[in-house]
């Protein structure tokens, strides 16, 4: 049976740390009230005093990017067609209004009378 970590919010460690800054507990009481190594909570303490404690995307957060960028694909070509076929359309109307005679009755009646 593997060794399961915990894992810590980033909002949970800059807290210690400010807590520790702050002279409101020291490090080795952080570490025994939390249950965890002091070398670890030095580590979370550089990583905020140099700025590289960054908030890494959960798997959520990542299934949710790439549902987006999909969609956002999807759009795109769906965007494409439509135009595609609005082009289309006025590409038929324009040969229906070059190619069509319009027959109206009084041409058609005068056709009719003997010719002079």
């Amino acid at each position: 049976m593997g060794k399961k970590y915990r894992s810590f919010s980033h909002q949970f460690k800059k807290e210690l740390v400010a807590q520790i800054d702050a002279g409101m507990i020291s490090q080795g009481q952080a570490a025994r009230e939390n249950d965890i190594s002091p070398s670890l909570i030095s580590r979370w303490m550089n990583q905020v005093h140099e700025g590289s404690l960054i908030d890494k995307p959960t798997a959520r957060e990542k299934k949710l990017e790439r549902e987006l960028e999909q969609s956002k694909k999807k759009i795109g070509e769906l965007t494409l067609l439509v135009d595609y076929l609005k082009k289309i359309e006025e590409r038929s109307l324009r040969m229906k209004k070059l190619n069509s005679c319009v027959v109206t009755p009084k041409p058609l009646a005068r056709s009719k009378e003997p010719a002079k």
